[in-house]
């Protein structure tokens, strides 16, 4: 429950998440999920069974525990978010998919938008005292794009699908010029001057994107690529939903770090991201819930 300030009350009534961080193991990308008679069924022991949680944290974080736990866990279900876009869209550029699957494809880019919030909720000087920091040791210009599952279906986003102007896309278009304008303000709330560290690293550092490089932003978001079938790719996914419910149960969306908050949206500037912040977790389980009926669907099988 919340108060009217929009912080969790009832402290110690909620158990402290473990914020475990484990491997993601997802199929190279473009590789199809491996056959299994398994089902996907619905399971309560992995959903995430708090639809509401505090804005702002009452208990006190470790905050390189709890915000390295989000910025991984964070891109992992981005990256499963984007596998379960490429499974609707695959190579089928010119063929507009059903309208449940945009459905499916507006509310995965609305909850992957949800996951870069949750993900930024870190205070700036943390971030650049340590995150960016072990981004810039994991190799100088590393870059978000040398994500291995983003390029497969990077044209939703950058609106090159032919049938993208289709009124019936109307709603994927909106998610989409969401999803632009969070990305915008966080990269702007985070690196104030503007300069990622592959800008920074422009002179020294080619441009172009290797598998090394792929591999070594696998490695840093304890990615692992190897055959697995859907019911293997669901249920991790679901697991992790129902982690993030937990933390933000407890720790709030905006964590108490020392005693002070850090909100990453506030007032008007925020724009379509303020509508993020009490909808992280609806989001991303209605994200889910679809991404899981594909398979009944037929959708990648």
């Amino acid at each position: 429950m919340n108060d009217e300030h929009g912080r969790l009350i009832g402290p110690g009534q909620i158990d402290s998440p473990a914020l475990q961080l484990r491997p993601l193991l997802l199929p190279a990308p473009g590789q199809e999920f491996e056959p299994s008679s398994e089902e996907i069924l619905d399971d309560d022991t992995v959903e995430p069974g708090i639809s509401e949680y505090g804005i702002f944290g009452v208990h006190p974080v470790d905050p390189e525990r709890v915000f390295w736990y989000r910025w991984i866990t964070g891109h992992q279900v981005s990256f499963a978010l984007w596998r379960a876009m490429y499974d609707i869209i695959g190579y089928r550029r010119d063929n507009m998919p059903s309208a449940p699957e945009l459905n499916t494809l507006a509310v995965c880019v609305d909850a992957y938008s949800a996951m870069l919030l949750y993900s930024s909720t870190v205070p700036r000087a943390h971030y650049h005292s340590h995150i960016r920091h072990r981004m810039s040791l994991q190799h100088p210009a590393f870059s978000g794009t040398w994500a291995p599952d983003y390029r497969p279906v990077r044209h939703i986003f950058r609106g090159k699908l032919p049938w993208r102007d289709n009124p019936l896309c109307a709603s994927l278009a909106e998610a989409v010029a969401r999803n632009a304008a969070t990305h915008d303000y966080i990269a702007a709330h985070l690196v104030p001057n503007g300069r990622s560290l592959l800008q920074q690293s422009a002179q020294t550092v080619s441009a172009t994107v290797s598998r090394e490089k792929e591999e070594l932003y696998d490695s840093f978001f304890l990615t692992v690529r190897r055959p697995i079938s859907r019911a293997q790719f669901i249920r991790p996914l679901r697991v992790r939903v129902a982690e993030v419910g937990a933390d933000l149960a407890h720790n709030g969306l905006y964590p108490n770090v020392d005693g002070h908050h850090h909100p990453v949206v506030t007032g008007p500037s925020g724009g379509s991201t303020m509508t993020l912040v009490p909808r992280v977790l609806s989001t991303l389980d209605e994200a889910t819930r679809l991404v899981a009926g594909q398979q009944l669907q037929g959708v990648g099988a």
